[in-house]
Order: C-alpha cells, then structure tokens, then sequence
C-alpha cells in the first residue's frame, strides 16, 4: 500500500474505494464513484493513483489512452514497494500502447514485465488481463505458438475463476491457434466449448468465432458447412474475414456472381496485407475467364500497395528498435527490477533477441528500397480519409503520416493549433483535423472507432492541453 502516506488524504481514501469496487467486479459502481473525485494537482501520490485508477476503468470501457498516463503510477508503485498496483500498471500500458500507438514490441516488453511480476500474487484476474494481452499481440505478430500458449493460459485461468466470459474468448482464439497449426482434433474440441459458450460472446466476437469455425470446415475442403458458418457470420454482422471465405468457396465453385459480391465486402479496410492473398486469388480467377484490364488493375494495387507496406514496415521496425534500447536502458539503471546478475541475464535475453530479430527484418526490408515507389503515402491516406473509411486500425506511423501531411498543406490550421495548445498526442491531431474536414461527430467516432464516451474523454483531454 501507500508506505509513505500515513494519514491519507480524502481523495486517496476515495480512491482506494473505488478500487475496491473494482476489484470486486462492481464496475459501474466504481466508475459513478470515480468520476466524482476531481483531478488532483498533487503529483507525489494522489496524482499517481488517479491515473492508475482512470487507466482501470478506461481499459474495462474499451477507451485505451495514451500509454505516458501510466508513466507516474509506475513511478511512484516502484518506489512504494507495491508490487500487485506495479504489475496492473505495466499491463494497462502494454494494453494501451498495443490499442492506442500499436507499439508491439514495447507492448510485449512491458507484458513480460507485468507477467513477471504477477507470478508472485494471488491474483487471477491480474494474470487473466496478462494472458489475455498476451494473445492479442501474438495474434497481432502472426506468432501462432506463442498465442496458442497465452490462450491456453487465460482459458485454464477463466476455468479457475468460475467465469463463463474470461473462458469465451481464449476459446476463439485456441480454436483458431489450432486451426492454423491444423490440428484438427483439437479444433473440433474447442469448436464445442465456444459453442457451448456461445451466448457470452458479444456480437462481433460471435461473428468472428463463427467465422473461424468456417476457416476450420473449410480448410478440411468441407465447403457445404464452412458456407453455413460463414452464412451465419456475415448473418450478425458484416464480417470481412467470413466474405472472404465465403469469395474462396464461390471462386472453387465457378459461382462468378456470387463471388464478386462478396468479394467487394471481403476486402479489410486498413489491413492490406490480410487482403493480399483474397486479392491475388481474385485476380487469377478473372484472368483465367478472360477478364485481363480487371485483372491487371488488381494486381497493379497489390504492387503499389506492397511497396506502401514496406515503407510503413521498415519505418516501424526503426521505431520499434528505439523503444527497445529506450526500455532496455531504463531497466539498466533499475537497481530494484535488476537484483542480481540471473535476473539481469533473464532480462537481458529476450530483449536482444527481440532486438536483433527487429533489425534482421529491417535490413531484409531494406534490400527492398531501390524497388520501393515514390507514391505521396501521406496524400493516400488523405484520399482514404475524405471516403469516410475506417481509420481505427491505422498504425501510429500512418496516424502521423497523415497528420504531417494534413498540417503541411494546410499552414493556417497547422498555426491555429501551433498557437491554441500545448503538445498534443496523434490521435488528437487526428481527431482535430477530422473536424477540421467538416466531419460530424457521428463520422468521427465511426472512423476512429471510438464509443460516445471514448470521443467525449479526447475532446476533454484535448481542451485541458490549451495554453
């Protein structure tokens, strides 16, 4: 607890309480009783707490901030000796840098470090959260295994817990680890424990797991089930990855009509990569029916689209290499995290691992450069923005490169903003320019995917960095 606050303030016994709640399950509760207490001036310890408990309840409604808010709980529970509070702290960050900035590789290091961490408590909704984390960025780095085990760890913690939604989820995800692993005995396995789970699944997690459950159908060439899998998908709502199957499994069928109707809802915005493989297949099939300029078009965009995808590639991976050495030199001078030289040595490890794994692909991207087109990547997302398309998916890299590109072309606005705040956060550059183009509030939250409550907590934060 708090070692250094022997009569506590009020604000740090509301605080507490609200914890609590938390801890209890009672969110609402928690939150009412949270929004009461005023942001406090006080940076030693009321300070910290605050924003340790305005990430907790931000992360159970889904609106991720910026992870630097954790910056001073992590400070300040390091110096407390609270170790429990410490861990929550680096997995709100990790969770925030993986949903707010998509940083993995700083997300996966402070994950690491919450897991390390948690292995000395009792608390399984702790490791839950840290598991659950823990697969979101392996299936975000297509590392199957490495999901697979994350997955396997919420699942069995969700069994302990008694709790029928902390064993949903993991249960999608084992399904789909062991489809892709094609461990079909397994798949089947689970395939009935969602089922059986079915109703405690949200509607676009549902859409998904029938989704999977379709790959799983028709990666056994079942195509008569895996179409009613896919059917039932895009049945709750409409769900790329279930119209792209649903595109395979018309192309093997010679069904044209029904293939390009999908197909046009098949494509994800903002996620080209995924698309390749739908698109390549797509454009085959239009060749070998005679129709070339389409089919030419199509592969033309694969083309210029994967030149676009490595310049964005190569230009994570160098920011990725600078958090690293960023986050390996904090735990350098941490004398309290580097106790002894075998815990230095456990650290030590997978950090350079993870580093020289970084700089390999950075240099095989950079063999790629003199193939790389001049295409103005800010201008295309521009294009992409004017379309009202989805932008919740865009990297931190895309979010700045538009935002660089908006600002330069318009120097007026760039000045207004210069001169009304204080240093903003991409995501509110994003948000100002937005409405900048005239968007409604409607269209912002729906392009940066934002719930009503999310898009009222930016605009609050944006007006408190005013000069």
């Amino acid at each position: 607890m708090f070692t250094c606050c022997h009569n506590k303030s009020e604000v740090l016994q509301s605080l507490e309480t609200a914890d609590s709640l938390l801890s209890e399950d009672c969110d609402s509760l928690a939150a009412m009783f949270f929004y009461q207490i005023e942001p406090p001036e006080d940076t030693i310890a009321e300070l910290p707490f605050y924003n340790y408990m305005l990430s907790r309840i931000s992360c159970r409604n889904y609106d991720y901030q910026d992870p630097e808010l954790l910056d001073l709980p992590i400070a300040f529970f390091k110096q407390n000796g609270d170790n429990k509070r410490l861990a929550y702290s680096y997995c709100y960050k990790s969770i925030f840098l993986l949903n707010y900035s998509s940083d993995m590789s700083s997300a996966m290091i402070y994950n690491k470090m919450a897991e390390d961490l948690a292995k000395n408590t009792d608390d399984d909704i702790l490791k839950y959260n840290i598991y659950s984390t823990g697969y979101s960025i392996a299936a975000d780095c297509f590392d199957t295994q490495e999901c697979l085990n994350y997955a396997m760890q919420a699942y069995k913690t969700g069994q302990k817990l008694r709790d029928n939604n902390r064993m949903a989820y993991p249960a999608n995800y084992i399904t789909m680890c062991y489809n892709e692993l094609n461990m079909q005995d397994s798949v089947q396995k689970y395939m009935s424990v969602c089922l059986n789970l079915i109703d405690y699944f949200n509607m676009g997690a549902k859409a998904s797991v029938y989704a999977s459950f379709g790959d799983a159908m028709f990666k056994k060439e079942n195509y008569s089930i895996a179409e009613q899998y896919y059917l039932e998908s895009v049945g709750i709502i409409d769900n790329a990855s279930a119209y792209k199957g649903l595109t395979m499994i018309y192309l093997r069928r010679n069904n044209a009509e029904k293939a390009r109707e999908c197909y046009a809802k098949a494509l994800r915005p903002n996620s080209f990569e995924s698309n390749i493989d739908i698109m390549s297949e797509y454009a085959a099939f239009l060749e070998k029916h005679g129709e070339i300029a389409n089919a030419s078009a199509i592969y033309r965009q694969i083309s210029v689209e994967k030149d676009s995808l490595y310049r964005i590639k190569e230009r994570n991976m160098q920011m990725q290499m600078e958090n690293l050495s960023r986050i390996f030199r904090e735990y350098k001078n941490d004398t309290e995290v580097l106790e002894s030289a075998n815990h230095y040595l456990k650290l030590l490890l997978p950090i350079v691992s993870m580093a020289a794994a970084v700089l390999l692909v950075l240099l095989l991207l950079r063999t790629r450069k003199n193939r790389v087109d001049s295409v103005p990547f800010g201008r295309q997302l521009y294009d992409k923005v004017l379309q009202n398309i989805n932008i919740s998916q865009w990297t931190k890299d895309e979010r700045e490169v538009f935002a660089t590109y908006y600002l330069s072309e318009n120097s007026s606005f760039r000045s207004e903003i210069e001169s009304t705040y204080q240093k903003l956060a991409v995501n509110a550059y994003i948000f100002l320019i937005l409405h900048h183009l005239g968007k409604s509030k409607t269209e912002v939250m729906d392009m940066m995917g934002i719930s009503d409550q999310a898009y009222r907590s930016l605009k609050s934060r944006i007006e408190k960095m005013r000069k």
